[in-house]
């Protein structure tokens, strides 16, 4: 009796429910391939997923994540029964939604990238790329490794013949319990179900060519954080924009590191930029010969630190490879004492080309031989793309502001998504394709606030409503 005649009045004229009911409802959600976007002509008419998707938008923002809380917040909080016009769907009703809808969640937020690009936010001279460790549902106690599970194969192989031992003896007795029969074949049964399961688990460690396997969660792998705590979870790659920090790209994988995400994500952030050149900036994980080379000729220019071996033999007091010149007219190295080192050998696995003296006298007789190496001969390896990591060492030498903008530009989203909207950092839901519902709702909540941020929430409205 206390409320007004109409929800609105409570509802402040720059109030962010506003911009989230303004820009959701702009979208075209048949287009966007939502699950039960188009009504059937029959029965009962299901939720809008434009409603679910602003609940979803709401509770994101504002570090309300679980279904069931989500339901509560529908009969309880005034700004979400405005939002959905007091609609309050169930738990099982909203879960279902993030979990069949992940492709058009990952639309949804590309299309945000594209709304920001309309408003100028984003300019794309500068795109710094990284990777964050996400935490998954499955706990670090459910990852089960190679070597245990052969164990376990092993212990329960020698179990499941000491029970067909028994039954054999059993049933050599006549007057034996019929109940004693019939407790050793439950358990039998139960041991060749379990042998059977671990066997599969093993058989699917050796197709993908595994070390451990997260019981509980399949998709998962075992990372390192950034604190060099071990964990399940997945990968994620974001591309972030330097002008305003506006994420325009993002992606999910189940690798450990980085050294290979530089070139995918690098070409995504171009296409979604929709420019003929991009300059990235990375940190030394993404340090990859073969990916750099690719962004080369693609139009990209990367700026990436470059991981190099050093000769630490003899504590560095031997040459390094820096003291060989390379003759690229001739493809060998001229050593110290003059002599030619041709190519040897090529080691396509590690993409290296060794080269070596024609004989190892060449390296026996030599006087320089005491600071050049303590075997009977000197190799030097040089990687198949050296010209191009070369080419990268030194542009990312001659600037060394990349790195700081690198630092400014792309750490700052990885706090705010796992703080801000994550919460505890932790997922709800299991399996990749959960992950990628969940962190493309957090990109899109964390994209949406800091659009409103910078132009306000009066000129927001104005450009979500056209």
């Amino acid at each position: 009796m206390l409320f007004p005649m109409r929800l609105d009045e409570l509802i402040e004229p720059e109030h962010m429910v506003r911009v989230i009911d303004g820009w959701v409802s702009q979208l075209d959600m048949i287009r966007l391939a939502f699950a039960k976007a188009e009504v059937a002509k029959t029965g009962r008419p299901p939720y809008d997923p434009a409603d679910l998707l602003k609940l979803y938008l709401y509770g994101y923002l504002s570090q309300v994540r679980s279904s069931r809380r989500l339901e509560r917040e529908c009969k309880r909080n005034i700004e979400v029964m405005w939002l959905l016009k007091r609609l309050a769907p169930d738990f099982k009703t909203i879960a279902e939604f993030r979990r069949i809808n992940t492709a058009s969640l990952v639309a949804v937020c590309a299309g945000f990238v594209q709304f920001a690009r309309a408003q100028r936010l984003i300019v794309g001279e500068v795109v710094a790329i990284d990777g964050t460790k996400i935490r998954a549902v499955a706990s670090k106690r459910a990852v089960v490794r190679a070597v245990q599970l052969r164990e376990e194969e092993a212990q329960l192989a020698q179990s499941i013949t000491q029970y067909m031992q028994q039954m054999d003896e059993i049933d050599q007795i006549e007057v034996a319990n019929e109940a004693d029969r019939s407790s050793l074949r439950q358990t039998l049964s139960t041991l060749r179900e379990r042998h059977g399961h671990i066997q599969e688990q093993v058989q699917q460690l050796l197709d993908h060519g595994q070390t451990h396997l997260v019981s509980t969660e399949p998709d998962a792998r075992l990372l390192k954080s950034g604190q060099g705590q071990a964990m399940a979870g997945y990968n994620l790659q974001s591309a972030v924009d330097s002008e305003h920090g506006l994420i325009v790209h993002h992606a999910v994988c189940q690798d450990g590191n980085d050294i290979h995400q530089l070139l995918p994500m690098a070409v995504q952030a171009k296409a979604v930029l929709e420019q003929d050149h991009l300059t990235i900036v990375a940190d030394g994980g993404y340090s990859n010969g073969s990916q750099l080379a690719e962004c080369e000729v693609n139009g990209i220019t990367p700026y990436v630190p470059v991981k190099r071996s050093v000769n630490n033999q003899s504590a560095g007091s031997l040459y390094g490879k820096g003291d060989f010149h390379f003759d690229e007219a001739r493809d060998c190295y001229i050593c110290p004492a003059g002599e030619v080192l041709k190519r040897k050998q090529v080691q396509n696995t590690d993409r290296l080309v060794i080269y070596a003296a024609r004989d190892a006298m060449t390296c026996v007789r030599c006087a320089h031989r005491p600071g050049c190496t303590e075997g009977s001969q000197r190799f030097i390896s040089r990687h198949l793309d050296e010209a191009v990591l070369e080419r990268v060492q030194r542009r990312t030498a001659e600037r060394p502001d990349m790195m700081r903008l690198r630092r400014a530009t792309v750490e700052h989203p990885f706090g705010t998504l796992k703080e801000r909207i994550l919460g505890n950092g932790r997922l709800l839901m299991r399996g990749i394709n959960g992950a990628r519902s969940e962190l493309s709702l957090a990109v899109l909540a964390y994209n949406f606030k800091r659009v409103t941020n910078i132009l306000g929430t009066s000129l927001m409205l104005q450009a979500v409503r056209g």
